[in-house]
């Protein structure tokens, strides 16, 4: 038995598309259609739904749904809009963090009520399921708002609301949190080339990472600050930044400014007096 009576349609049958597809219809939802572009695709996500019929074009999705959801890749959300046939009253939704409201302004002036509804997760083929506890991020005007509230809370998510003028702080702090962590990961893994390999690196480094992550959510910020910056080791800090500019220049900047932004943590989680922190403040700006 569907918890409501709206009728739901996907349109894009990537990831995205099939996380949110699979997850709705668990939380008691009807998925009525599905779209893609590639139409083998749209068979496929179909075949785990209940009801769903499959559109060869977005086109007509709206005659047989209430509610629309976009989960093509981003730079396809406008040409996707533009191809709906709206009506009044219709809602759609787009799920991009980086795509503004705007592009779905078209169906709006014929009368659909448009939204965001981010779900705050990285989603991959490995790790394709909405995660319990994730936050949505939703912008929209009610009763979409409303609606998409109440999804997120059936999905076992919290939400977040956002304005236009947020979406570039928050879609900044995703990147961070997510793509920059990567990256932040393969940097700390490659100084490990002179006595092992980056393979051993990841291995050794995840369960600190893991570790990192559990205390930053149990203990929070900046009380589970460790390391040499925490404890006002200069020399140690003169150590890595010696070693890093002889073997490792490229990772030297970015060591400099991530220790520039820890400094106040530590300063305020007392581990640290002023003095202290200015000391460090000038070792790790020097030659900067």
């Amino acid at each position: 038995m569907a918890c409501n009576s709206q009728r739901i349609g996907i349109i894009g049958a990537g990831k995205v598309g099939n996380a949110l597809a699979v997850a709705l219809i668990k939380a008691g939802y009807s998925v009525n259609a599905v779209s893609s572009r590639t139409i083998s695709s749209a068979y496929k996500l179909a075949d785990k739904l209940p009801s769903a019929v499959v559109f060869e074009s977005p086109k007509e999705i709206a005659t047989v749904c209430d509610l629309i959801f976009i989960t093509t890749p981003d730079s396809a959300i406008r040409d996707v809009a533009t191809s709906i046939s709206s009506r009044s009253g219709l809602m759609v939704s787009h799920v991009a963090a980086s795509v503004s409201l705007s592009v779905l302004d078209g169906l709006r002036e014929d009368g659909a009520i448009t939204g965001v509804f981010h779900p705050l997760q990285a989603i991959s083929s490995k790790n394709s399921e909405i995660l319990p506890g994730i936050t949505f991020a939703i912008e929209a005007e009610e009763p979409l708002f409303s609606l998409l509230q109440q999804i997120a809370s059936r999905l076992g998510g919290r939400t977040v609301e956002l304005k236009e003028n947020d979406r570039v702080f928050y879609h900044a702090s995703a990147i961070i949190a997510s793509n920059y962590l990567v990256a932040l990961v393969n940097t700390a893994a490659e100084l490990w080339q002179g006595f092992g390999t980056k393979e051993q690196a990841i291995r050794a480094l995840m369960p600190l990472i893991r570790g990192t992550l559990d205390n930053i959510e149990q203990i929070g910020i900046p009380e589970c600050l460790t390391g040499p910056i925490s404890r006002g080791d200069k020399e140690t800090i003169k150590a890595h930044l010696m070693l890093l500019q002889e073997s490792a220049p490229r990772t030297l900047d970015m060591y400099k400014l991530l220790g520039l932004n820890t400094i106040p943590l530590a300063l305020y989680k007392g581990s640290i007096d002023q003095a202290k922190a200015t000391e460090l403040k000038e070792l790790l700006e020097t030659n900067s």
